[in-house]
């Protein structure tokens, strides 16, 4: 696993809305992808309090990642996102969990499982 670090310009793609993270989310540079996934946590992190209006739909983000990733250190990030900070219902996850790739569907199953 490489480096990874977040700059202002990540900070600026996350407060730009859900259009810009998603944008690279689901675009093809994995190094940028880890970068805002790494912001991410920034402002999903109650401690930094950095209350986003959308949050909600960052999470269903995370969740379609974990499903259609091919990358394991993306889908990794995306449950310690969601692990660590969520706590909205997981319905992508419950929907689409068949999709998601075999190594990933026992820590998937545990996140599903918790209260």
């Amino acid at each position: 696993m490489a480096t990874v670090y977040y700059d202002d310009s990540h900070q600026k793609i996350v407060e730009s809305g859900i259009p810009e993270i998603k944008k690279v989310l689901f675009g093809n540079d994995i190094s940028e992808i880890r970068s805002v996934l790494l912001c991410l946590d920034y402002y999903l992190d109650p401690y930094y309090k950095n209350t986003l209006s959308y949050e909600r739909e960052i999470y269903d983000l995370l969740q379609e990642l974990i499903i259609y990733s091919h990358d394991d250190d993306v889908i990794s990030s995306c449950l310690q996102l969601i692990g660590d900070h969520c706590c909205i219902p997981l319905l992508i996850l419950e929907k689409g969990f068949d999709n998601i790739k075999d190594k990933w569907k026992p820590d998937v199953r545990y996140i599903l499982e918790q209260p």
